[in-house]
């Protein structure tokens, strides 16, 4: 049996705190040394060791891996700290707040090659995700011809105007990054790059320095267009992805979250029949990607395998398209 993954976490906020128990439920793992700069003092509590300053929890000697939950201008900072002090580095998305800081990470990656970096884009693990995918890869419904793709919550959170998140010089951007950038994710995972964008940003209804409303078209270099709106006026929360194939359609309608305020989980076939229309229904009940995100990471480490899901070349693919809607909205 292999040594179980020496672990740290990074940022102890609701995500830290949620990777945390999912990480205790994993037997490859033994998480022994968290940070954040809320804790009063260092401490220990139960064999794990609690830090103020993160660069603490970098230098302990056994550490193996850390997992980064922190604002988008700190993310790609503490991952290049990380990657040269030989650990392996799980970040959560955003990967950093512009092209240019995730390029400065991926530049130290090079280097370090024996290292595992992933990034956060857990929607991939979901089951309508990786059934659509599926169904995608056996071309059943035939080629892409379009795609259609809402994610909306009725707030950007934060504490007030002077949050991190409201600031643009620390964020690098409001909702299309911090929530959209999931939405980006997974039309390029569904089926590539696109090279022509026409955007419309807006920040007119909460007036934060970062807006609330991302709306997007794209094509592709065949002429395949995809339309995007991701947006923080969302009163009921919704996610939805429509891709209309050749010989039918898929609809993912609603995601599992720990808010569960965006519905139910489930995928809609539409298959293309000679007096209509025949749909299949497939629901999802539990969400399984926080579990089997992390166990993807601990094989990583663990076989030395390539990193297929939340590479840093994923990442920067999406971030690239970030910007390239943020330019066209201008």
């Amino acid at each position: 049996m292999k040594k179980k993954i020496i672990t740290g976490i990074i940022g102890y906020g609701v995500v830290g705190q949620l990777r945390h128990s999912f990480l205790e439920k994993n037997k490859k793992y033994s998480v022994k040394y968290i940070s954040d700069l809320l804790f009063k003092k260092n401490h220990e509590k139960k064999s794990i060791y609690y830090f103020k300053k993160y660069i603490d929890l970098l230098n302990k000697k056994d550490l193996n891996a850390v997992f980064i939950t922190l604002p988008n201008y700190l993310a790609p900072i503490v991952t290049k700290q990380a990657l040269k002090k030989n650990l392996h580095v799980f970040c959560e998305k955003p990967p950093a707040k512009n092209v240019k800081d995730l390029k400065s990470v991926i530049n130290i990656e090079k280097k370090f090659k024996s290292l595992k970096l992933k990034y956060g884009f857990n929607h991939r693990y979901h089951g309508s995700v990786m059934k659509a995918k599926e169904i995608l890869n056996s071309k059943q419904l035939g080629e892409i011809v379009n795609i259609r793709a809402v994610y909306g919550k009725s707030k950007i959170v934060t504490f007030n105007k002077n949050d991190w998140r409201a600031q643009k010089r620390f964020s690098g951007g409001g909702i299309l990054l911090d929530q959209g950038i999931h939405l980006i994710d997974l039309i390029l995972f569904f089926h590539g790059n696109f090279i022509k964008f026409k955007s419309f940003i807006s920040n007119k209804f909460w007036k934060y320095d970062v807006e609330d409303n991302a709306f997007s078209i794209m094509r592709d270099k065949k002429g395949v267009i995809a339309s995007i709106h991701s947006t923080a006026t969302q009163w009921e929360h919704k996610f939805s992805i429509e891709i209309t194939c050749q010989k039918g359609m898929l609809i993912l309608s609603g995601i599992l979250s720990s808010t569960k305020s965006y519905g139910k989980e489930q995928l809609i076939v539409l298959n293309k029949i000679k007096n209509g229309i025949m749909k299949k229904y497939f629901t999802f009940k539990n969400d399984h990607s926080w579990k089997n995100e992390i166990e993807d990471f601990a094989k990583l480490i663990n076989n030395n395998d390539k990193v297929k899901i939340g590479s840093s070349f994923q990442a920067l693919r999406a971030m690239e398209v970030i910007e390239k809607i943020y330019k066209s909205g201008n």
